[in-house]
């Protein structure tokens, strides 16, 4: 299991109709959107494959969602370009860029906190 759908299945309650468990416990969630009320956060998950996603990206962070990029599926180049792109706009936010896995980054705006144990 990748650290997506480890991610994933912290984020899915359990229950949920739209959910499926694999086997290992986890919640799968095929992203249901039909039932937001009442949630005031959500993580994006961002599976970038070019700098021109960068945007889609930033608009997330600017509208105070945190944003998980997984980088895997960019060219090297890209992926240099899209953390420093990103990183400048986290920054100029208030908000935290960190590397979680290889290729793996979690960027919060400021309302946002991150607490490493």
């Amino acid at each position: 299991m990748g650290l997506l759908d480890t991610i994933k299945g912290w984020i899915t309650e359990p229950g949920d109709p739209d959910t499926e468990q694999d086997g290992e416990g986890y919640q799968k969630d095929y992203q249901n959107t039909d039932n937001v009320e009442g949630i005031d956060a959500f993580v994006m998950v961002m599976n970038p494959e070019h700098f021109l996603e960068a945007e889609t990206i930033c608009n997330h962070i600017k509208q105070g969602r945190a944003v998980i990029m997984c980088m895997e599926k960019a060219d090297i180049k890209d992926r240099q370009r899209l953390i420093d792109f990103v990183s400048g706009v986290v920054m100029a936010r208030d908000g935290m860029i960190a590397k979680i896995h290889p290729n793996v980054y979690l960027c919060t705006p400021k309302n946002i906190g991150v607490i490493e144990e």
